[in-house]
């Protein structure tokens, strides 16, 4: 339960954190569990797997474990973000973006990949 004292912590890229003895991410997630502790552990990965295939399973028995999973985007989602990001250039041929949109979302739906496709 979240009080006026607790405090919460992001981890974005928690995938990108995980190292060989997991230490780091050990110390995360158990302050937490610590008596009177008044932290809260927000982990955020691209793995929907990642406690089960990467952490250790003393890393793993640290973790609450509320998963919520949002949906790759659309072509149609990734033509825009995309389009927006290039407003006011004019440096793709007709049919670019879209072509790229489609590439994307048929393996991996990222935004951040077709971005990087187009630069």
């Amino acid at each position: 339960m979240l009080t006026n004292a607790s405090r919460i912590l992001i981890l974005d890229e928690l995938d990108l954190l995980v190292t060989r003895n997991q230490d780091i991410l050990y110390n995360f997630f158990d302050w937490p569990k610590r008596r009177h502790s008044k932290l809260v552990v927000i982990a955020i990965a691209n793995t929907m797997d990642l406690p089960e295939r990467l952490l250790t399973a003393k890393v793993a028995s640290r973790l609450g474990l509320v998963r919520v999973t949002f949906a790759p985007y659309t072509k149609e989602q990734l033509i825009e973000i995309i389009k927006s990001r290039l407003e006011g250039l004019d440096v793709f041929k007709e049919g670019a973006v879209e072509f790229c949109a489609s590439k994307v979302v048929t393996v991996t739906g990222d935004a951040r990949r077709a971005l990087e496709y187009c630069r």
